[in-house]
Parts: structure tokens; sequence; C-alpha cells
């Protein structure tokens, strides 16, 4: 008797595109990973609950690890068991988020100092167009020169 079910083996050199941990449904706390299936037509997830935190009880919410098929499964493992032993510490305060605001108003200040000096490198602006609306009861219609419509009440 001959069985044919698939040797489903952890393979850790196997290119992951990502990896979710994080909260889930009914208190609990998922692992999923995202890589290609194994004849290679689509991507699956394979997902492992385990219990989680009390409800209403803080605390980080999600690690999210983006390997887009440059990562092997052994280096995302690592870097979710190096986010885990690491204490989640809420560090939003008021001096952080101003600090922050500095940050990137200084490097929008850089960006316009920048194009300042080179004005051929800068984005072009977008073209606005005006949006002309018909009355209720008129439409466009073609007529036999081409390109030509006539504003025609219905």
């Amino acid at each position: 008797m001959d069985h044919f079910t698939p040797k489903y083996r952890r393979d850790p050199n196997e290119k992951v595109q990502s990896l979710y941990y994080g909260v889930a449904n009914g208190a609990r706390v998922v692992t999923s990973v995202v890589k290609p299936s194994l004849d290679r037509n689509r991507m699956e997830a394979t997902r492992t609950y385990e219990p989680g935190m009390e409800r209403g009880a803080g605390g980080r919410c999600a690690v999210i690890v983006l390997g887009g098929m440059e990562a092997t499964l052994d280096e995302v493992e690592y870097i979710l068991e190096a986010k885990k032993q690491k204490p989640f510490k809420p560090q939003r305060n008021p001096g952080e988020i101003a600090h922050m605001c500095g940050l990137l108003m200084e490097r929008r200040n850089e960006a316009i100092r920048y194009f300042r000096k080179n004005p051929s490198e800068a984005p072009k602006p977008k073209k606005k167009t005006a949006r002309i609306y018909l009355p209720s009861g008129y439409r466009y219609m073609p007529t036999n020169e081409p390109g030509l419509k006539v504003l025609a009440r219905i």
C-alpha cells in the first residue's frame, strides 16, 4: 500500500514574504508566516495560535517583519525572537512627539533648500484641470465632424 502524503518539513532556508506576530480574535496571539506554497503557484499563510493577554491589558499589539522574499525563515524568526526579548515600553511622551515633528520639519526644509539650488530636479507640479458639469437635461451629442460635439437638450 502506497501513501502519497506530502512531507511538510521545516526548511530554515525557505524564502519568506512576511511574518506577523500579534493580537487575534478571542484574546489570543497569532503568528502568521506568508511564503510560497509547495507548488510555488501561490502564496500561503501559515498561522499558529497561542493564548494571549486578558481583555483590556496593554502592551505591544503586533510585530511585523517584511522579508520580501529575500529573508529566510530562520532570519525572520531570529528577528521575531529579538523583538520578543526586548520589553515593551510605551515611549510616546509629548517631548518625543515634538522631536519627531521637528525632524520631519527639518527634513522638509532640507528638501526645499536642495530644490532651490537645483530647480531642474524639482518635481513638476500637477496640471490643474477644471471639471465643468452640464446642467440637468443637457448632454453633448457627437456630430459628423470628428472631435466636435454639440450641446443638446434631452
